[in-house]
């Protein structure tokens, strides 16, 4: 079991090196979409969805959306929902397991349209920025950072749990610690910048609200696969689950930091 995990993760590094440092804008929208596409499928398992047929009918559909939108430069304006989007996931997962909207399929479904249209969109405007290398690495940077710190303060120090009812191995020492880490990577990324003071603490803020909307997007699909019995989203990458399980993170994070930094002027 760990080789096949330690492949797939060494592909996955590798496909996302070319993503970022090879792929023209067009084909990197085309990839993008393809990952999207693949995780609509299992979005579709993820609210309960049984026909194949219709899983890939709305896989395709989300790929019809996000292209519309792209055809009708939409994409930075589309980015607005993502607030009213989190807030009412965060909602969602304090109230679980109260019988809230998102029992329903429908509900389910429409919101993961959202999720993974605002999610390509935000890679959208982002690689058509001057800086983008050095954005989506930041990005990816504090969505990897958060997650690391969470893992070992929450196994150093973790006490008081985040939601259990949700997702019972996080607790909130362990978001702290990766929040903390995040904020020490943020400085030393200023410094090396060159970045005002004012500059530094823009970015900080920003920093805090992604990761910590990167945490709401895992405790989302967590809270998804516990309604639905399921352990992974689905059994596309040898060793890690689906393609939801490892870009869960990502798709509350990157729409955020994407406004955020478009509202600061850096985009």
């Amino acid at each position: 079991m760990l080789l096949p995990r330690i492949l797939s993760a060494i592909v996955m590094a590798v496909l996302f090196i070319c993503a970022v440092f090879v792929l023209e804008a067009d084909s990197f929208f085309v990839a993008m979409a393809g990952v999207v596409l693949l995780a609509g499928w299992e979005w579709a398992r993820l609210s309960g969805v049984q026909s194949q047929v219709a899983r890939v009918a709305y896989a395709i559909f989300i790929g019809v959306v996000c292209f519309w939108v792209l055809n009708l430069n939409l994409e930075a304006l589309s980015l607005y929902i993502t607030p009213l989007l989190w807030a009412t996931a965060l909602y969602w997962v304090i109230r679980y397991p109260a019988p809230l909207l998102w029992r329903h399929v429908i509900s389910r479904l429409v919101f993961g349209v959202l999720v993974l249209l605002t999610t390509w969109t935000a890679l959208v405007v982002l690689k058509q920025s001057e800086h983008f290398v050095v954005w989506v690495l930041l990005l990816m940077g504090l969505i990897w950072g958060a997650d690391s710190g969470a893992y070992f303060a929450g196994r150093a120090f973790g006490k008081r749990k985040l939601a259990k009812f949700v997702s019972p191995g996080k607790s909130w020492e362990g978001v702290i610690g990766g929040l903390l880490l995040t904020q020490v990577g943020v400085a030393i990324f200023a410094v090396l910048s060159e970045f005002s003071f004012t500059q530094w603490l823009i970015l900080s803020l920003i920093a805090l609200l992604t990761s910590s909307v990167s945490v709401l997007g895992d405790l989302t699909e967590s809270l998804f696969k516990r309604h639905e019995g399921l352990k992974d989203s689905s059994r596309l990458i040898p060793g890690h689950g689906g393609v939801m399980d490892r870009v869960d993170s990502l798709t509350a994070a990157a729409p955020i930091y994407v406004l955020l930094l478009s509202l600061a002027g850096w985009l």
